[in-house]
């Protein structure tokens, strides 16, 4: 499957809004299980900032934490809309996530400074496992296993925002899910073009992150992002900035931090800058507002290396610091 629907850093998991959503909730079917994790007190370790002007992390509280594992956060750009993937226990196979009624795209809002009690989003597909989501507000893009893909690992579909709900959902095509197979992608702004992040001929590692421009109905030829953002590593969950001046994503330390990382390129006289890794320590999946907030999955580990969960954490943008 997408890395979005795998398992953290054991097969890893939305990606900025460019544009508040604003509308009434999304369709759901069901509420999260809303018994706290207890795996959020036992972490050797933490997450660790290096880039200035945030306040330390800290672990989004119930109702956002859960009975059970979330990631891949998706922040809408007003910072009041929050979607992310769930499920109760990463050991179980994929299919069985797809029966339990419990794993898939969960949806909260911000309502006087408090997150609403998540709630999943119906996407359609009988039996379909659902995960990593972008939007802006009127497209819905996801990942999903389900009949009829053209990818075993899951495709991406989109879905549109129409009185009140998510729906028209739609698969994305035979050129991103087979012939590209992309993993996990962001939209600039005006939607023109595509970050995402694949293994294709030409990569420098296992996953590269590469570039497509719309095209009418279709796309161009990708192009790699170049061996300054790209390494003999994999280079993941690619996050662009309003302004698309910015590009953030995940790949192993290079500081030599365990797991993964969080890294920040800057497009500086007409090339990406030398990527900052921003976080470290088991970490992935940033989502940013437009306050600067960075949202993001932790993985969590006892001392013995053993998964323990996953859990969505907040570093919130000191207020003197420009977003």
């Amino acid at each position: 499957m997408r890395h979005g629907i795998c398992v953290g850093f054991c097969c890893m998991v939305i990606i900025v809004s460019s544009a508040c959503v604003g509308k009434e909730e999304p369709a759901v079917k069901q509420a999260l299980p809303s018994v706290q994790n207890p795996t959020s007190e036992i972490d050797p370790t933490p997450p660790i900032m290096h880039g200035t002007g945030w306040e330390v992390s800290e672990a989004l509280p119930a109702p956002i934490d859960g009975e059970g594992n979330e990631l891949e956060p998706f922040i809408t750009l007003a910072g009041d809309e929050l979607y992310f993937f769930y499920t109760p226990d990463f050991s179980v196979s994929e299919a069985k996530r797809a029966l339990d009624g419990v794993s898939g795209i969960y949806y909260s809002k911000k309502v006087n400074g408090a997150w609403s009690i998540p709630e999943r989003l119906e996407l359609g597909g009988d039996n379909a496992l659902n995960g990593c989501v972008y939007t802006d507000g009127q497209t819905l893009w996801f990942c999903s296993i389900r009949e009829g893909n053209y990818n075993p690992k899951g495709d991406y579909y989109t879905a549109y925002f129409l009185n009140g709900s998510w729906s028209n959902w739609q698969n994305a095509g035979e050129l991103l899910n087979r012939i590209l197979d992309i993993e996990e992608i962001h939209l600039s702004t005006d939607q023109s073009t595509m970050i995402f992040s694949a293994f294709l001929p030409g990569s420098y590692g296992y996953a590269d992150l590469w570039q497509i421009h719309r095209e009418g109905e279709s796309w161009s030829q990708p192009e790699n992002l170049g061996n300054i953002i790209n390494s003999t590593e994999e280079e993941t969950f690619p996050y662009l900035s309003e302004d698309g001046t910015q590009v953030w994503f995940t790949s192993s330390s290079r500081l030599g931090y365990p797991g993964y990382a969080i890294f920040r390129s800057i497009w500086q006289n007409g090339a990406w800058g030398e990527p900052q890794e921003i976080i470290s320590n088991y970490v992935s999946e940033v989502s940013i507002d437009l306050q600067g907030n960075l949202y993001f999955t932790h993985f969590l580990y006892d001392e013995n290396g053993e998964l323990l969960g996953s859990k969505i954490y907040v570093a919130y943008k000191e207020t003197n610091s420009v977003p």
